[in-house]
């Protein structure tokens, strides 16, 4: 059969409702109900306390493989010495026909709820729930990156059909050599990601093309090709007293040293990292301002409140630079379990010992803080005790907890203005800022972290201590390493005087870029288009994807293709993730047509 044929008779097979997506989106069902959750366990009573061996999700994958028609598959068995094991699977007709290497994760991200489920609507993410129209699937997993495990699987059975229902039934006529990598760590930093590579040298030989089904599409239904993507290091800190003069509290110190991240216009104020930001060439700005969305659903993806202004102006180039190019600061409370996202809230309890008139001092306060409030944040100052008066300090920027790759850079983070707020309300010496002089203190202010829900309830931690989860999302032209290291240097340099800082760090990936100069790109770039029946772009991810990076390093000249099987919708890493129809399907026919074609490539 001519390529053409086979990329038409096999698209025919990728529709809403056909027996073959039925049969694959049945398998999706299943994985879905699985828990691969790679880490952030023990979110609620009665959750499991630390994360599954991930058996049970890799038999399934395995399972799925083994029916399209791979004749290879098989996990990784390094006894105990990787928990997060890889699955390969292959399917090999020719030594002279190229060979291409799909990647997508099985792991997921942490559930982000309680045991009732309420963000999920009350149903459980693991399982799966669709719209009226079908045209959307809502489950932990369903997008990111199961939608990408499922496009991989349907694309090559739709081929594989095809051809068995021709008059030949030469299995040597697949246009290509498959391989298949699913990742159980992915979530979590692809930690032994390297060394199982290393143990698999001749699974990961002779590759000449790698297709990533793990990026989001700029838009429903508009195809991307990723080109670059972000990297991250995430350190949880711990500031704690080491000397009786200090006059502040240990929460109020670590306030103070998360303030220091940012600068007044909340850039990244780590110079190591930000000046290490690759330069945005004028081409590239004119090209992010015509990828086909805009600034309303920019900021209605990651939910930001109408009032909360951004940290760059408003256009859709400036937007898509600060959260693809650009190095940004996050932090999370160290004792609030979450995925990779953006707190949409973030609180804490103030308490004034000796102060009169609690009604009158959240007046005061609240009146202060509005006049340091930049980015005009929702701002909320409540009377939880007359005496002695205590006030809850609310803030939020957006309506939910967006994912810190895919939207941070251009929104402000909550946790981080609270920090800069109260630094400028507490000095060193324990007094309050010179604009509340009329506020007599007989001792101290105590400050305590609270976990402040999307309702905007707050309530305290169980654990008092001064923790937080720092994250630094890096921009291409950074390095996982050096960027640990700028970073470490910065905390250290910043903590107050009398107060110790224990580091310890929790993930990181180098970012990643590519050129596009290889012929193999056009090609990619037409499949999109046909497979999406839409004009496709050159397009990039804020997230970090650990695997791509190191995959490169591990297999040298080897191109790669970041396609986006599920939308800016889809909510990857926040409760409510949900999988887009017309992305999962438009995805799996640009693969077909891809593989159809690659010969005229290699």
């Amino acid at each position: 059969m001519k390529p053409e044929e086979i990329s038409e008779i096999a698209c025919k097979k990728i529709q809403m409702g056909s027996s073959l997506v039925n049969e694959h989106l049945k398998v999706l069902e299943e994985m879905v109900r699985i828990d691969s959750r790679s880490f952030g366990v023990d979110e609620f009573k009665g959750d499991r306390t630390t994360p599954t061996d991930m058996k049970e999700i890799l038999e399934c994958a395995k399972r799925y493989l083994t029916h399209i028609g791979l004749t290879n598959v098989f996990i990784n068995n390094s006894g105990k010495k990787h928990p997060f094991p890889i699955l390969m699977g292959e399917a090999l007709v020719s030594e002279n026909k190229p060979t291409l290497l799909f990647y997508a994760h099985l792991d997921k991200q942490p559930y982000m709820d309680n045991e009732k489920f309420e963000k999920w609507g009350g149903i459980p993410p693991t399982q799966l729930k669709w719209n009226d129209d079908k045209t959307r699937a809502y489950g932990r997993g369903a997008a990111d990156d199961l939608s990408g495990v499922v496009s991989i699987g349907m694309s090559i059975d739709a081929i594989m059909k095809t051809l068995r229902d021709s008059s030949e039934e030469d299995s040597s006529r697949f246009p290509c050599n498959v391989k298949v990598i699913f990742e159980t760590e992915e979530e979590s930093g692809s930690h032994s990601l390297i060394d199982q590579i290393k143990e698999n040298k001749t699974f990961f030989s002779n590759i000449d093309c790698v297709v990533i089904t793990d990026v989001v599409n700029p838009a429903q239904g508009i195809p991307g090709l990723t080109t670059s993507l972000r990297g991250i290091v995430q350190m949880e800190i711990t500031v704690s007293q080491n000397s009786e003069k200090v006059l502040i509290d240990e929460q109020t110190a670590l306030y103070k040293l998360l303030s220091k991240l940012v600068k007044e216009d909340h850039s990244l104020a780590v110079s190591g990292i930000s000046e290490s930001d690759e330069s945005v060439t004028d081409d590239e700005k004119k090209g992010y301002s015509f990828v086909p969305t805009t600034v309303k659903a920019l900021r209605e993806t990651a939910g930001v409140l109408p009032q909360t202004r951004l940290t760059v102006p408003e256009n859709v180039a400036s937007i898509l630079i600060a959260q693809l190019r650009t190095s940004f600061a996050n932090a999370r409370p160290g004792h609030r379990i979450s995925g990779s996202v953006i707190l949409g809230t973030a609180g804490a309890r103030l308490t004034f010992p000796g102060a009169q008139d609690a009604k009158h001092l959240a007046k005061e306060i609240e009146g202060f803080f509005k006049e340091r409030n930049p980015f005009n944040l929702k701002l909320k100052v409540e009377v939880v005790s007359d005496s002695p008066p205590a006030l809850d300090l609310i803030l939020q920027s957006a309506s939910k907890d967006p994912h810190s790759g895919v939207n941070g850079g251009p929104v402000p983070i909550p946790e981080i203005q609270l920090a800069c707020m109260i630094d400028q309300l507490i000095s060193m010496d324990g007094s309050l800022h010179s604009g509340l002089k009329n506020v007599i203190l007989n001792n101290s202010i105590k400050v305590q972290s609270l976990f402040v829900d999307q309702a905007l309830k707050p309530r305290l931690f169980d654990d008092p201590s001064a923790k937080a989860l720092v994250e630094i999302r890096l921009a291409p032209g950074n390095n996982e390493n050096s960027t640990a290291e700028f970073l470490k240097s910065f905390l250290l340099k910043n903590i107050p005087p009398g107060f110790e800082l224990s580091i310890q760090e929790d993930k990181g990936a180098s970012p990643w870029m590519t050129g596009i100069s290889h012929p193999v790109f056009p090609l990619m770039l037409e499949s999109l288009e046909k497979g999406f029946n839409q004009k496709s772009c050159l397009y990039g991810c804020g997230g970090t994807i650990p695997f791509v990076e190191k995959l490169m390093r591990a297999l040298g000249d080897v191109q790669p293709l970041c396609l986006g099987a599920y939308d800016p919708d889809a909510k990857m890493h926040e409760p409510g993730e949900s999988l887009s129809m017309p992305d999962l399907l438009g995805c799996t026919r640009s693969i077909i047509h891809f593989i159809s074609r690659i010969d005229e490539i290699y």
